[in-house]
C-alpha cells in the first residue's frame, strides 16, 4: 500500500489548524502581550486558515447563510452608515465576519473530525487553574489578558477573561456545550467537571448575572427533563449550594443584590444598581430602537443618538451605561444594526437548529435568552454551540434518509 506523503502532510496540517482554531476560539481574550484589546484576532485568523486548507467542502444551505451575514453587514455599511470606515464600522463588520468564519470553520471541523473532548476539557481546567491561582496571585494574568474589575469589593476572579462576569459566562457556555454534545446525559467524570464549573461560578466568579442564568436554566433545561423526585432533590442541592455561597461570601455582590432586592424591590434595584441598569438598557434599547426605525437597519453609527432619545423617552430611568456608544447584546446588535435582515438571520438560525422536539426548542430558546446579555457576535463559543446543533440536525436527517 503506497501512502501519498504530500496528502498525509496536508491532512496533518489541516487537523493542526482545526485544533488551533478551536483552542484560540476558547481563549479569545488572551493577547500574549502583543496588544491591549479585550478581544483578539486569533479565532478569526485560524478559522480562515483552517477553511482555506480544509478538504473539499460539500455545499450546504447553511454556508449560503454564512456568506449572507457579512454581506448584509457590508450592505448596511454602504446604505445606512454613510460609508464611514472608522473604528466603529470596521469593528462591526469584522465582528459579523468573525461570527461567519468561526461558524463555518466549526461546521467543517465537525464534518471531518471527532469532537475535541480532550482539548475542551483541558481548556476548561486551564480556566479553573488560573481562577484558583488568582486567589493568591491576583495579577497572574495581567501580562497576557486585559483585566478589569478584579479586586473590587464583592467581585470574583477573572481567570483568562477581562471581567468576573465574562469568566462566569465562559464557564456557563462551555458547560452548556458539554451538555449539548452529550445529549444532556453526561458521564460521571463529565458530571464532576460540570459541578466544578457550577461551584466556580458561585464561589470564584461570583457573577450575579450568571447566577440568574443558572436559575433560568432550571426552568428551561432541568424541569422538562427531570421527574418529580429528581426535581425535588436537584432543587434541594442547588439551594444548599446557593445558601453556602451566601453564607461564605457575605461580602459578595450577589449577596448584596439579593438584600437590596428584598429591601427595595426589582424596579428600584434596576434603577439604583449601575451594572443592572446598564444591562437591562442593553436589552431594551436596541429592540425599542429597531421598532422606532420600523425595523430598517440602524447601521453602525446611529445608536448613540438613539440612546440619547430613548433616555428622554424613559425619563432618565436608565441613567448608567456603556450602551451610549455600543450595544452590549448579541441579539440587540443583530436586530438594531441589521434591522429586519438581522431578524431574518436570527430566525433562520433558530429554526435551523431545531429537530422537531420540545426539548431542543427549550434548550435553544434558553440560549437565545442568554444572548440578550453582554455577549458580542464575535464571541466564538456562540457559533460553536450553533454548529453543534446544526451538525446534530444534519446527522439526524442523514440517518432518517438512510432508514427510509
Amino acid at each position: 500500500m503506497i501512502i501519498d506523503l504530500n496528502l498525509l502532510i496536508k491532512s496533518k496540517i489541516q487537523y493542526l489548524l482545526g485544533m488551533l482554531m478551536i483552542f484560540f476560539s476558547f481563549i479569545p481574550w488572551v493577547h500574549f502581550g502583543l496588544n491591549s484589546r479585550d478581544s483578539q484576532p486569533w479565532p478569526v485568523l485560524f478559522a480562515s486558515l483552517f477553511i482555506i486548507f480544509s478538504p473539499q467542502i460539500n455545499f450546504k444551505r447553511e454556508y449560503l447563510l454564512l456568506a449572507f451575514v457579512p454581506f448584509s453587514a457590508f450592505v448596511v455599511w454602504l446604505n445606512y452608515s454613510n460609508q464611514i470606515l472608522d473604528f466603529i464600522a470596521l469593528r462591526a463588520i469584522l465582528s459579523y465576519l468573525s461570527f461567519t468564519l468561526c461558524l463555518a470553520g466549526f461546521l467543517i471541523y465537525f464534518n471531518n473530525y471527532k469532537f475535541p473532548w480532550k482539548l475542551l476539557i483541558f481548556i476548561n481546567f486551564l480556566y479553573l487553574f488560573f481562577a484558583f491561582a488568582q486567589i493568591f496571585f491576583p495579577d497572574i494574568t495581567s501580562g497576557f489578558v486585559q483585566v478589569r474589575g478584579i479586586g473590587e469589593s464583592g467581585r470574583g476572579v477573572t481567570s483568562l477573561t477581562p471581567e468576573p462576569t465574562f469568566f462566569g459566562i465562559f464557564l456557563y457556555l462551555i458547560s452548556f456545550i458539554f451538555l449539548a454534545k452529550s445529549n444532556f446525559k453526561p458521564s460521571r467524570n463529565l458530571s464532576f467537571l460540570l459541578i466544578l464549573n457550577l461551584l466556580s461560578i458561585v464561589f470564584l466568579s461570583r457573577s450575579s448575572t450568571v447566577l440568574v442564568f443558572l436559575i433560568v436554566s432550571i426552568i428551561f433545561v432541568c424541569l422538562p427533563r427531570l421527574g418529580f423526585r429528581q426535581i425535588i432533590f436537584s432543587t434541594f442541592y442547588l439551594f444548599i449550594i446557593f445558601l453556602l455561597g451566601f453564607l461564605i461570601l457575605k461580602d459578595s455582590r450577589a449577596f448584596l443584590l439579593s438584600s437590596q432586592l428584598y429591601e427595595f424591590g426589582l424596579l428600584e434595584l434596576v434603577y439604583l444598581d449601575e451594572s443592572i441598569n446598564d444591562r437591562v438598557a442593553n436589552v431594551i434599547y436596541p429592540i425599542h430602537g429597531a421598532y422606532i426605525n420600523n425595523f430598517l437597519p440602524g447601521g453602525f453609527h446611529s445608536f448613540s443618538m438613539m440612546h440619547a432619545d430613548l433616555n428622554v423617552f424613559y425619563n432618565g430611568f436608565f441613567h448608567f451605561g456603556s450602551g451610549s456608544t455600543s450595544i452590549m447584546s448579541f441579539i440587540g446588535v443583530f436586530i438594531y444594526e441589521l434591522g429586519f435582515i438581522g431578524i431574518v438571520i436570527l430566525g433562520f438560525i433558530f429554526f435551523k437548529i431545531q429537530d422537531g422536539t420540545f426539548l431542543r426548542f427549550m434548550d435553544t430558546f434558553l440560549i437565545f435568552i442568554i444572548l440578550n446579555s453582554s455577549v458580542p457576535p464575535s464571541f466564538p463559543l456562540v457559533p460553536f454551540i450553533i454548529a453543534i446543533y446544526i451538525f446534530k440536525v444534519n446527522i439526524k436527517t442523514i440517518d432518517t434518509k438512510v432508514r427510509l
